[in-house]
Formats: structure tokens, sequence, C-alpha cells
């Protein structure tokens, strides 16, 4: 399998800034000149989908804690172990990144958005409009998720749903 880097994300923040951050960071999706034609049309759109190579992801396990939900006060020995395909960690047997984030505006071949969960200098190698056939309806979670949900909306005060 090969794929082609089409852009790169850049920003100001370090790497633990972006871990720490509930609702993402601003961020610039550059999109390399030779792909530029390619953003014909996505003016308007309120999201798009990031697709990126995690790429100082050294390695990958089956089974993770869901570590990102530490910041919002929940404690590691409270977090279940679980298979990594049900998880967003990045520790994955392909390290690839599935990013929503909001078109503030386009300049060129540059996107501004903001929500952002990529650290600066990730590359991207695809982008696509976040359109009504990819909204789905009646969504179902499992028990151990809600639980946690519930969990962190009850020590941060920050309802997850709504983030």
């Amino acid at each position: 399998m090969i794929l082609k880097q089409i852009g790169v994300v850049k920003h100001k923040y370090s790497d633990d800034e972006v871990r720490r951050s509930v609702n993402g960071v601003d961020a610039v999706i550059e999109v390399f000149q030779e792909y530029e034609e390619g953003l014909k049309g996505i003016d308007g759109f309120s999201h798009i989908i990031v697709v990126s190579s995690l790429d100082r992801v050294k390695d990958y396990a089956l089974t993770v804690k869901p570590r990102g939900l530490l910041k919002f006060g929940l404690k590691l020995e409270e977090l279940p172990e679980l298979g990594v395909f049900s998880t967003d960690s990045p520790a994955r047997p392909n390290p690839i990144g599935i990013s929503v984030v909001r078109l503030k505006w386009r300049m060129g071949r540059e996107l501004y958005v903001e929500g952002c969960d990529l650290f600066n200098n990730t590359p991207v190698v695809d982008i696509k409009p976040l359109t009504t056939d990819k909204i789905p309806e009646n969504l179902r979670f499992p028990e151990w998720y809600e639980r946690l949900l519930k969990l962190a909306k009850e020590r941060s005060g920050i309802d997850l749903r709504k983030v």
C-alpha cells in the first residue's frame, strides 16, 4: 500500500497542549501546491474529515486503555482495557488518523480549521467534506463507554456528547 502525502498540519501548539486540549486547537491544513486544484468546491462546508499519518507512533498494542479520558478526571485504574479497534488510540497496527474539524475558511491552498487534534507537522494523506450521508442517526454506545462519559461529566463538568 502506498499513500501520498498531500499536505501537512501547521499550528503553534506543543504536542502536550494538543493532548490536553478538550476541543482541539486552531490549525492550518496546508495542501501542497500540486494538489491545490483538488480543493475546488470545498468552500462552504462547515466541517471536513482529515485523514493523516500518525508518524510519531513507534509501536502498537492490540489492547489499550482509553487514556484520552484522563484529562476529564478519570483515573487510569478506572479505565477498562479494550481492543485498540474500539478506541481512538494512536497506537494501532496502521497509525492512520481520522479527524473531523470545523472549516473556518480557505485561503488558496490553506484550510483554516478549529478543533484539530493532530500535532504540528503531521502528514495529511486525504481530505473529505463531512456530508449528510456520513452523519448517522440513532447512534448507540456500549455500556462501558456510557459509564465513562457519565464519570467524565461528574468529575470535569464537561459533557463529552456536546464537545
